[in-house]
């Protein structure tokens, strides 16, 4: 936390105390001073003291009398002379018997001079004298205060204050050791009881406004010496002044805030560093100040969102070798993380961490700052490692005096908080699910773990159950901004793009400087922008019957489709338009298909639909297309849809290439367990234009088998079955029967994450059985290699090169091919 310092203390006692202690030191005054001694005496009690010490100084230590040597100790310590003091008492007045008053201005003097053993020696002695003596008792209590017997001065203090409480320089002195026991505010109470009796006094008004200054309360110390121009010199003035900017940081830095409040606070120590920076940088005596008002206006800078400016000045002062503590380092670890330059805030955090004088209150929100900083940094494991330290670390319940079973522990439930989400980061979702559905079972009414839960909901796929717990949370806090952006994700998930835009606008206008705000902002800037679409694919094949090669796509084939959304429009519906073309090789020569298409793109909750109409040239003249396409969503994991198509567009480019076209549709149900596994059954029947009638079906599921922050491992599964009626006499691949099984083993590995750039690579194996009616079975093989790229949320692109070797018509034949798709938002 921002430090305050306290303006140092006079050397010895403050004047109020010293006037007290004074009293009995003065000796009776006389009425007449018949000698030039005399008058040298009364001259020093006026405060010319030189005349007096002169004259006492040339008196041989061995001629000197006591009433001397007690009048040089007294004149002395008026004088401020306490190295002199001690050393007439070590020459000459040690093993006397001195007076009272010569015996305190000596034990003052060893104060003065921090030899407390020495002034406790004294004032003991003195008190042997005179035990009831009021003043010496109070000495002695501040001199056990400065020898570090805080407890014993406490004591002392205490029993002066009960025989005399309404003395203020007894509360003053009990005020005093207080502060040295570090009890700030049992002290602050005693100076109050010292103000209240003598306030009009200017040395008790003054003690009261350091009182304050060390209780961490500038603001009335500063209304106090406002009240009394001249009380307090413009060096505790200044570093009041600073102790309230300071304490308006710690203010602005309270989570419990609203985002409102918090910027007007640190607006409010903003604008009085800039006061005190400009009056006070050209003065040098005000260095130290100044630095420390550059440190703290730093965290100033962090509640206000300023987090570059923060970074700056940390390098500024680095660079003038200024340290930086460990509070301060705190604002630029989380600056540097705000920033997306998570490995310097990873340095710093352990850092943080580690240092001596690190705040066990802060330990939770810094480890925390770690955990996302290595998250961030792609160290997921290390990530998890730091949360489930964190958890263990924390115990359920915060043991009180006085109750058996004590109170719960909010920061136990935040670390394993964040240790369950630690699982949802790491791909370890089950295990994520569980743990914040034990820790939500214990706390229902916990908004966090509720917006936790929301955030694993959709990470399954499962938005419908995400949006019953954001509607039940809010009920409890309805405009949290939490929830509020939790909900906006979600309304995206659902297509519901209305609800989308009011939350995120709602948020923006109250939280423009959030992160999470400014990410859900971005993420629906993409959502409103066009999108370009590009599929290209490339083959070859090897083999075949009666040397020809490619019985389905041909010996060499090529082919590229680009298709153009429009920006939404009235939120629910695109445009688009679509140019493609394929050729191929075939044993009746090259075929050629050149089409473009425009449609209608509709998109709401449960359902996505599409119209659109083609045409169609591939050497027979143009011919015009229709397709009609429809997905809905039952719930989380049931979604049905089907198509009908006129001129299909999977027609094959071999029967094209022969006049051949063929219409027809699908179906299909798909049922989503949850983001690891899937099954899909779609049936496709066609009509060919040479009287061919083709049914298909294809059964496809996927199970992920192993899961790691940078890998993921799914076993997958194709069967595919088709019926023609028509297998004979026709230029294209048009098996009467046939039956595929292809299980598969997918690998994505991730090679580097970066916040919205992500790079990765796939491998793709299989081996299955192929069946033909009248043409047996045999073996199947595939292999595949592929990169993926994605940047910035607009861009992303990906190829895919495979090798399948499988019989048609009982002759085995490898087909290569490579598949790259773009998608591009602008």
């Amino acid at each position: 936390m921002p430090r305050i310092d306290v303006p140092v203390l006079h050397r010895g006692l403050r004047p109020l105390f010293r006037v007290a202690l004074c009293s009995q030191l003065l000796w009776p005054a006389l009425g007449f001073a018949d000698t030039a001694y005399d008058r040298m005496v009364l001259d020093a009690r006026a405060g010319h003291y030189a005349p007096a010490l002169d004259a006492l100084r040339q008196v041989p230590p061995a001629q000197a009398t006591a009433g001397q040597v007690s009048d040089h100790l007294q004149i002395a310590g008026w004088a401020g002379l306490d190295a002199e003091v001690v050393q007439v008492y070590e020459t000459q007045g040690r093993g006397r018997t001195l007076p009272v008053q010569a015996l305190t201005a000596t034990a003052r003097a060893y104060r003065n001079l921090k030899r407390w053993d020495q002034a406790t020696q004294v004032y003991n002695q003195a008190l042997a004298l005179d035990p009831g003596n009021a003043d010496l008792q109070l000495g002695l209590a501040l001199t056990q205060a400065d020898a570090g017997k805080p407890d014993e001065a406490v004591t002392r203090a205490k029993a002066l204050v009960a025989a005399k409480p309404d003395d203020p320089s007894r509360r003053l002195a009990l005020g005093y050791a207080l502060t040295r026991a570090g009890k700030q505010y049992d002290a602050l109470h005693e100076y109050d009881q010292a103000f209240i009796r003598a306030g009009s006094k200017p040395q008790v008004a003054r003690e009261y406004v350091v009182a304050l200054q060390k209780a961490r309360l500038p603001e009335p110390a500063l209304r106090l010496a406002d009240q009394r121009p001249g009380l307090i010199d413009p060096v505790t003035r200044r570093r009041l002044e600073g102790d309230l900017a300071a304490e308006r940081v710690r203010l602005a830095d309270l989570a419990t805030r609203s985002e409102k409040e918090r910027y007007v606070i640190a607006d409010r120590a903003l604008a009085d560093y800039d006061k005190l920076l400009a009056t006070w940088t050209p003065d040098a005596s005000a260095h130290d100040d100044v630095t420390r008002w550059r440190i703290d206006r730093m965290g100033a800078l962090r509640a206000r969102a300023r987090t570059a400016e923060v970074i700056s000045e940390y390098q500024k002062l680095q660079g003038e070798g200024v340290k930086i503590p460990t509070y301060a380092l705190r604002w630029v670890a989380a600056s540097y993380l705000d920033q997306r330059q998570p490995e310097i805030s990873t340095d710093l955090y352990r850092q943080v961490l580690t240092a001596p004088d690190a705040d066990a209150g802060d330990r939770l929100e810094d480890t925390t700052g770690l955990y996302y900083s290595l998250l961030e940094c792609d160290r997921a494991e290390e990530a998890r490692k730091v949360a489930e330290d964190l958890a263990k670390s924390q115990r359920p319940r915060i043991e009180l005096k006085g109750l058996p079973v004590g109170n719960p522990n909010d920061e136990w439930m935040d670390a394993q908080q964040l240790a369950a989400q630690a699982g949802t980061y790491g791909s370890d979702l089950p295990h994520g699910e569980e743990r914040l559905q034990a820790l939500v079972d214990q706390a229902p009414g916990n908004i966090g773990l509720r917006l936790a839960q929301a955030d694993l909901y959709l990470a399954r796929d499962w938005p419908r159950r995400a949006e019953n717990q954001l509607k039940e949370t809010e009920s409890l806090v309805p405009r949290d901004m939490g929830l509020e952006v939790a909900q906006a994700h979600t309304a995206m998930d659902l297509q519901e793009w209305r609800q989308m835009d009011a939350l995120t606008d709602d948020v923006v206008a109250r939280f423009p400087d959030n992160r999470q705000v400014q990410r859900l902002a971005r993420q629906r800037e993409v959502h409103d922008m066009a999108e370009l679409r590009v599929e290209s694919y490339g083959g070859k094949a090897y083999g075949g019957g009666s040397g020809d090669a490619g019985a389905v796509t041909g010996s060499r084939d090529f082919g590229i489709e680009s298709t153009l959304y429009s920006p939404p429009i009235d939120e629910d519906w695109r445009v688009f338009a679509g140019i493609g073309y394929a050729t191929g090789d075939f044993a009746e020569g090259t075929g050629h298909h050149r089409f473009q298409r425009v449609g209608l793109e509709r998109r709401t909750r449960d359902m996505t639909l599409e119209a659109e109409i083609s045409n169609h040239s591939y050497g027979f003249g143009d011919k015009q297309g229709a397709r009609l396409a429809i997905a809905r969503d039952i719930d989380d994991h049931w979604q049905y849809g089907g198509s009908l198509e006129y001129l299909s567009a999977q027609t094959p480019l071999r029967a094209l290439n022969s006049d051949i076209k063929a219409n027809g549709g699908s179906g299909f149900i798909r049922w989503r367990a949850n983001e690891s596994r899937e099954w899909k059954l779609a049936v496709s029947p066609s009509h060919f234009s040479d009287g061919n009638n083709r049914v298909e079906a294809l059964l496809t599921g996927r199970e992920g088998v192993y899961s790691a922050p940078n890998l993921q491992v799914d076993a997958g599964l194709e069967v595919g079955t088709s019926h023609n009626s028509k297998s004979d006499d026709v230029p294209y691949f048009n098996p009467k029967a046939d039956l595929s099984v292809m299980p598969l083993l997918n690998v994505n590995h991730v090679l580097h994450h970066r916040y919205e750039t992500v790079w990765s690579q796939q491998f793709q194996l299989g081996a299955g059985t192929y069946s033909q009616r009248d043409h047996g079975t045999g073996g199947m093989a595939l292999i595949g290699y592929g990169q993926r790229y994605a940047w910035n949320d607009v861009f992303e692109v990906g190829g895919l090169l495979s090798a399948i070797n499988r019989p048609y018509d009982g002759d085995r034949e490898t087909d290569l091919r490579l598949l790259v798709d773009l998608t591009f938002r602008f």
